[in-house]
């Protein structure tokens, strides 16, 4: 009888060793998965990193063309109008104007309101942006949670964890 106890004991106790080595595995395995999943959050981070500076470049390099034409322009008019003969020498009744010279009156207000408008939303968001980031982590400091702080400021839960973890304030839930 004993024997029989004995052995019904080993092929548990080889079970159990069994179970034991598989969890081990899928645990190791699931480590490995997470560092795959960090490694890849990284990189994501640093591919859109290097986007955004493309793109902070390419807008700052866009805005600097625009200010060098529009200080050409200006030049380009004094030139011109120095240039430009009398209407008596040209026989022409009517003087050269800046509809003449270069492009309509009506079309350079439209040009300069879009212009301006253009600023006032740049700084509008620069403003949200700032007060976003601001706000998140107030909030955050006084014990919300990611999923609270989204609901009071009407964006995305995602998007306020991954701003909490790239800023290095949320902490780590494994």
């Amino acid at each position: 009888m004993s024997t029989i106890l004995w052995l019904v004991s080993f092929t548990l106790h080889g079970i159990l060793i069994y179970f034991v080595i598989i969890l081990n595995a899928r645990l190791s395995a699931f480590k490995a998965a997470e560092k795959e999943q960090k490694q890849l959050l990284e990189e994501t981070e640093n591919t859109l990193t290097a986007f955004l500076m493309e793109l902070k470049d390419e807008n700052e390099k866009l805005v600097r063309e625009f200010q060098q034409d529009a200080e050409r322009e200006p030049q380009k008019e004094k030139h011109q109008t120095h240039q430009s003969e009398t209407p008596a020498e040209s026989g022409s009744v009517f003087p050269e104007t800046e509809e003449t010279a270069g492009l309509p009156l009506h079309i350079e207000s439209m040009i300069d309101e879009v212009e301006r408008k253009e600023d006032e939303l740049h700084q509008q968001e620069h403003e949200d942006s700032a007060s976003f980031e601001e706000k998140a982590s107030a909030l955050y400091e006084e014990g919300l949670s990611p999923e609270d702080i989204a609901r009071q400021l009407k964006t995305g839960k995602t998007e306020v964890e991954l701003f909490l973890k790239f800023r290095g304030k949320m902490k780590n839930d494994s």
